[in-house]
C-alpha cells in the first residue's frame, strides 16, 4: 500500500468517526488554508468552496481574537433556524467543520469531537 493510500484511508476513517457523533449530518476536513482533505457531504454542495470558507471563518475569528487581546477561539458556532456549523481546529495544519442538526447540543458535540481532533492533529 502506498503512503498516499494510507493517508487517504486514515482521513476516511476520521470522517467516519466524525459522522458517528450524534447530531452531525455532514463534515469536512480541510487544511488551514482551505484545501479540502476529506468530506461527508450531500451532492450539489460545492464542498471545496465550503472548505475554503470554513478556513476563512476560523482564520478571521483567530485574527479578531488576537487584535482583541483574547485567546483564540476553541470553536466557531454558526446557528441558523435549520442547522448549525461548528468549525474547530484539528491541529496546526488542519480544521474540521461539521454541520449539526438544529436540535443538537453544540457543547456536547464539541466535547465528543475533541478526542477525534486530537488524533487528527497527531496524524495530519
Amino acid at each position: 500500500m502506498s503512503e498516499h493510500q494510507g493517508l487517504k484511508e486514515r482521513i476516511n476513517r476520521f470522517i467516519q468517526q466524525i459522522m458517528d457523533v450524534r447530531g452531525i449530518t455532514a463534515c469536512v476536513l480541510a487544511s488551514r488554508d482551505g484545501i479540502l482533505m476529506g468530506k461527508a457531504f450531500a451532492q450539489g454542495v460545492s464542498v471545496p468552496s465550503f472548505a475554503a470558507m470554513s478556513a476563512t471563518m476560523l482564520a478571521s475569528a483567530e485574527a479578531a481574537a488576537s487584535i482583541s487581546h483574547i485567546q483564540p477561539p476553541d470553536m466557531i458556532l454558526v446557528r441558523s433556524p435549520d442547522a448549525m456549523l461548528l468549525v474547530m481546529s484539528a491541529g496546526e495544519r488542519t480544521l474540521l467543520t461539521a454541520v449539526l442538526d438544529a436540535q443538537t447540543e453544540a457543547d456536547a458535540t464539541y466535547a465528543a469531537l475533541l478526542p477525534i481532533t486530537a488524533e487528527i492533529a497527531e496524524v495530519l
